[in-house]
């Protein structure tokens, strides 16, 4: 009865406040929706949002880079172009990676081919100290069928991310034909999902608790609102006194 009472106060609230009540059933969308993603983020992994610099971010920002063939197989990483920025301290880091190259016409280089790219952190679309400097990728193919290359970076420290690491590799030596010398590949990757940064069970769970309070509140604003609406539009009565 109790119900039912409410239910046509709302009907009557409807009928000469719909701005009212349509705030009502906005914020009892929200609630539910508060709701839902409490429980989401309590069973699901979650990206961390405060981490805007991970491996895949950096491997993804190379995929519009051309990958050549050296003219030698090593190139002295000191010879690079300095930066007119205080030198900032470099570090290296070798590690197997998705990284995937072809030429135009769909041809992969064959396994142990090494490509190189110098390029910088502004090119990168990284931000922070050190983007001026150059930065030395050595790519050596290890598996063109699994897509797999093992890649060497030479660059500042702080644009190296500090996230998880890929499995490191050793990039040995080979020799190239010298038909190939020179020749280019487009650079292509996917996103890994085991190099995303996510958060940890204490954030989800911290994450959710605090949607759940905000629910409740909504909830509770939500039921305000309907006793409101029984007390101040009550049903109207016809001529016999009955609803």
């Amino acid at each position: 009865m109790v119900t039912c009472s409410l239910l046509g106060s709302l009907r009557v609230c409807l009928q000469r406040h719909p701005p009212l009540v349509t705030f009502f059933f906005c914020l009892l969308s929200l609630a539910v929706a508060c709701v839902g993603f409490s429980a989401y983020i309590q069973s699901h992994e979650v990206q961390n949002p405060d981490i805007n610099k991970d491996w895949n971010s950096l491997l993804k920002s190379l995929a519009h880079l051309m990958f050549c063939i050296p003219n030698k197989t090593h190139e002295d990483v000191s010879s690079l172009s300095p930066s007119t920025t205080p030198a900032e301290p470099r570090a290296t880091v070798t590690v197997l990676v998705g990284l995937t190259f072809d030429l135009h016409n769909g041809t992969y280089p064959p396994n142990g081919t090494h490509l190189t790219l110098t390029t910088s952190g502004t090119e990168l679309g990284v931000k922070g100290p050190g983007t001026q400097e150059s930065i030395y990728l050595l790519a050596a193919i290890m598996n063109s069928v699994s897509h797999e290359s093992c890649l060497s970076i030479t660059a500042p420290s702080s644009l190296i991310p500090k996230t998880r690491l890929p499995p490191k590799c050793v990039i040995t030596e080979t020799s190239m034909h010298l038909e190939q010398l020179g020749v280019c590949y487009q650079s292509h990757y996917q996103d890994n999902p085991a190099l995303a940064s996510m958060l940890d069970q204490v954030d989800r769970t911290l994450c959710s608790q605090r949607l759940l309070m905000t629910s409740a509140f909504l909830f509770c604003l939500c039921a305000m609102l309907c006793c409101a609406a029984g007390l101040f539009y009550p049903l109207p009565r016809d001529k016999w006194g009955q609803i």
